[in-house]
C-alpha cells in the first residue's frame, strides 16, 4: 500500500464521503463481481469531481433520459440527482444484490428507476445519455454497442455516451456509426470518452 499516495487522497475520500451520505450511506470501496464469467466488472465509483467533469463535457439536456449503465451502488446516480434533478435516470445493474440496494436507497425518487439484469438486453428505447463506468469487457461492449444501435435506431434525439476508463473503446472507435472523442482533461483520474452515435 502506498501511504503517501493514500494520505493525499484522503481529502477526496472525506469529500467523496461527505456527498455519499446526503443520498444515504458511503459508497466507497470495490466490490469484487460476482459474474466475472459474464464479462462483468467489479463494482466501484467514481469519484464525484471526476463525474462533475464527465457530465459537464457530456452536456446534458433538460429531456435528456439518463442511463447508468452498470450503476453498482449509484455514485453516478446521486451526482445526477444533486445536477439535474429534473431529468428522468435509469439505473440498470447485474449483480440482484446491489441492484436491490441501490433501488432501496434511492426508492424516494420517482424520476430514478433501477434495473436487475443485463443491461444489453433491457435498454429503454428512450434513453438518450448513457454512463459507462468500465462496467464489462469487450466482448459484452460489442453486445452492448449493438443493443444501442437497435434499440435507438430511428430516434430523433441524440444518442450519447458518457465512458469513463475507456477500456474498450475500439469497440466504437472501429465502428463508423460513432464518433469518439477524448475528453482532454488533466484533472479526470482515469481516460474517458464521450461517445456519439451518427444519426441516420
Amino acid at each position: 500500500m502506498n501511504v503517501v499516495r493514500t494520505v493525499r487522497r484522503l481529502p477526496k475520500i472525506a469529500r467523496n464521503l461527505a456527498r455519499d451520505l446526503r443520498y444515504g450511506k458511503p459508497l466507497g470501496g470495490t466490490m469484487r463481481t460476482r459474474y466475472a464469467h459474464l464479462g462483468a466488472h467489479d463494482v466501484g465509483n467514481a469519484d464525484y469531481d471526476d463525474l462533475a467533469i464527465l457530465f459537464g463535457e457530456a452536456g446534458v439536456l433538460p429531456d435528456d433520459v439518463i442511463v447508468d449503465v452498470g450503476a453498482g451502488k449509484g455514485r453516478s446516480i446521486n451526482w445526477l440527482l444533486a445536477h439535474h434533478p429534473e431529468n428522468r435516470i435509469v439505473g440498470i445493474e447485474l449483480d440482484p444484490d446491489v441492484c436491490a440496494d441501490t433501488a432501496k436507497r434511492l426508492r424516494r425518487y420517482d424520476h430514478v428507476t433501477i434495473r436487475c439484469g443485463d443491461a444489453t438486453t433491457m435498454l429503454p428505447p428512450d434513453g438518450t445519455l448513457f454512463y459507462l463506468f468500465n462496467p464489462f469487457d469487450e466482448t459484452v461492449m460489442l453486445r452492448f454497442r449493438d443493443a444501442l444501435v437497435a434499440t435507438r435506431a430511428g430516434a430523433a434525439s441524440r444518442t450519447r455516451i458518457v465512458y469513463y476508463n475507456v477500456k474498450a473503446l475500439n469497440v466504437f472507435e472501429e465502428d463508423p456509426r460513432f464518433v469518439v472523442r477524448m475528453i482532454d482533461d488533466p484533472r479526470l483520474t482515469l481516460p474517458s470518452a464521450i461517445v456519439d452515435l451518427q444519426a441516420k
